[in-house]
């Protein structure tokens, strides 16, 4: 049988006195704990990263908005055996026009009055008997966000890829051989989407803990047919890593009496690429990051988060020579 008690006509006053004890302390716990929901969720609310992220990190770790270039050459290795060159740019462009040259003139792009950074990138190595060269131009906004891409792929035949990105869909040209073919697909500018030509330049530019999940425009290339897809990806880091290189770099950190920052161990992130809908050519892909700002030990300037190598499957990329400047008229 439950038993009720009325405080306005209550047996016993020490247990009405009770009753009104209970009833303060639960109204201070449940605000106790309305404060430390609301609190955590602003902690949650600042520990979030998001496209809008990626500019504040960029002044604030960075620098390229002032006028930054930088050139990376790495060492490629197929295993063990260093089988060509990887070459890396990146420079700040302030109001200019910029054009991307294909092999067809009629399919050259121009974007004018242009405010943002260049990626290029070209490669050249040879393994299992065949020559592979790679060569990408990106431009992308102060944020990071795709806007003209260009790739052009020579093995057994030519392809070329030009992507544009308008406010609702990824705009695709092909060139296989001479042949020229479109593609789209829709996107959502609410995300993060990036163009996988400067994935890794992309990697240096968020917080380096959060977890984050990417639209990466993705391409299926044959004789018979060109798509364009977008792919997500998961992007990780692991913290307190170390990237062992053949050359020395002088790190900005401070060391120990006795102790030297010229170094080839480099302590470093690294960033994980892991895609969540779509099968990756090269398997995982992945870069490391240098936890500290370095140079060339006769260098002028130190770059910060610099990749100082890079995985893709059986493939190494390992930091030969850096350079980093500041251009005059950016």
């Amino acid at each position: 049988m439950a038993i009720y008690y009325n405080k306005n006509n209550c047996n016993s006053p020490q247990l009405c006195y009770n009753i009104d004890i209970m009833k303060k302390s639960l109204t201070i716990i449940l605000v106790i704990i309305l404060l430390l929901t609301t609190t955590l969720a602003l902690v949650g609310c600042k520990q979030s990263f998001g496209a809008k992220n990626v500019r504040e990190q960029i002044e604030s770790n960075l620098g390229w908005h002032t006028g930054g270039n930088e050139t990376c050459v790495y060492d490629v290795f197929d295993g063990e055996v260093n089988v060509g060159t990887y070459v890396s740019k990146m420079s700040y462009v302030y109001n200019k026009t910029v054009t991307i040259t294909t092999s067809n003139e009629e399919q050259n792009r121009t974007i004018e009055n242009f405010s943002g950074y260049k990626f290029e990138t070209e490669m050249s190595a040879t393994a299992d008997g065949k020559t592979y060269e790679r060569r990408s131009v990106s431009y992308t906004d102060l944020n990071l966000a795709p806007k003209l891409c260009y790739v052009q792929e020579k093995s057994d035949s030519s392809v070329e890829t030009i992507t544009s990105y308008d406010a609702k869909r990824i705009n695709a040209t092909f060139i296989v051989d001479g042949a020229v073919s479109d593609d789209s697909v829709k996107y959502k500018t609410a995300l993060m989407n990036y163009d996988n030509s400067y994935i890794y330049q992309f990697a240096r530019t968020t917080d380096l803990t959060s977890t984050l999940s990417i639209n990466v425009a993705t391409y299926s290339v044959s004789s018979e047919s060109q798509k364009v897809s977008k792919s997500t990806f998961g992007v990780t880091y692991l913290a307190n890593m170390t990237a062992s290189v053949d050359n020395q770099f002088l790190l900005d950190k401070e060391v120990a009496e006795g102790e030297s920052n010229l170094t080839s161990a480099i302590p470093s992130y690294c960033c994980t690429f892991t895609s969540t809908n779509s099968s990756l050519v090269r398997g995982t892909i992945s870069c490391y990051i240098s936890a500290y700002p370095l140079k060339m030990q006769d260098g002028d300037k130190f770059a910060s988060r610099a990749v100082v190598m890079i995985k893709e499957g059986k493939m190494t990329y390992k930091l030969k020579s850096i350079e980093y400047s500041y251009s005059i008229n950016a």
